[in-house]
This record gives structure tokens, C-alpha cells and sequence, in this order.
């Protein structure tokens, strides 16, 4: 027998995990009304409270800020991008710059967000 169908017992008769409820078959002690052709009831009765799982709290919303990722936003204020780059000496004008493989230089961009920098500032929505 597995253990979906045996309420969750092992082979030694203890209990592993609750019984999870997955086939028409489990789910029937608790139908309303007729069956269909597959076994499935119109509605169903609450399910127990051993059967539910347990009640995890949400976790807490976090305090981080709200930032505009779009592709939008960032190209609006590429003149910002430029700079930032160029503070941490990257050109990206300049053709060695130019001729890297696009992977990193989008790396080097996005990183702009993970810091503070004046883009990350602007692209805050209050």
C-alpha cells in the first residue's frame, strides 16, 4: 500500500506525515450529493482540521524600496547610466567597451541598482 492511500503510516503502523488527500477515492468520505463517472462529488464537506496545513504566517513585508526596473525608466535616464559608469571607469563609448560581449556590460548596468548610486535615487518611486 502507499503511502498517499495508508493515512500516512509507515511500515511499522506510526505516523510519517498526515494523510494527504489526492484521488476522488480520499476525498470521497467527505462528498455531497452524487458522484460523477470519475468519482468526483458536485461539492465536498471542510476538510479536518489534522488534514489542513499548518497555518505559516506570511512572511513580514520587507522595508525595501520600490524601484522602476522597466527598460523604460532605465533608457530615460541613460545619461545617468553613463555617468555611473564612467565614475567607476567604464566608457561605454569606448570601442575596447564596445566590443565586449553584452552579458557583462548589462551586468555592469544592472549593477547600478544593487548600489547606492544617483540612478537607484531617481528610479525610487515615493
Amino acid at each position: 500500500m502507499d503511502a498517499s492511500r495508508d493515512g500516512g503510516r509507515g511500515a511499522g503502523g506510526r505516523w510519517c506525515w498526515p494523510k494527504r488527500l489526492v484521488t476522488a477515492e480520499d476525498w470521497a468520505p467527505y462528498g455531497i450529493g452524487e458522484p460523477d463517472a470519475d468519482g468526483w462529488y458536485p461539492d465536498y464537506r471542510p476538510v479536518p482540521e489534522e488534514l489542513k496545513p499548518e497555518n505559516v504566517a506570511a512572511p513580514a513585508k520587507s522595508k525595501t524600496p520600490d524601484i522602476d526596473f522597466s527598460l523604460i525608466a532605465l533608457l530615460s535616464q541613460w545619461q545617468l547610466v553613463v555617468a555611473e559608469l564612467a565614475e567607476r571607469g567604464v566608457d561605454l563609448y569606448d570601442p575596447a567597451v564596445r566590443r565586449r560581449p553584452w552579458p557583462g556590460i548589462r551586468a555592469l548596468i544592472f549593477s547600478l541598482y544593487d548600489s547606492p548610486s544617483r540612478l537607484r535615487a531617481v528610479l525610487t518611486r515615493r
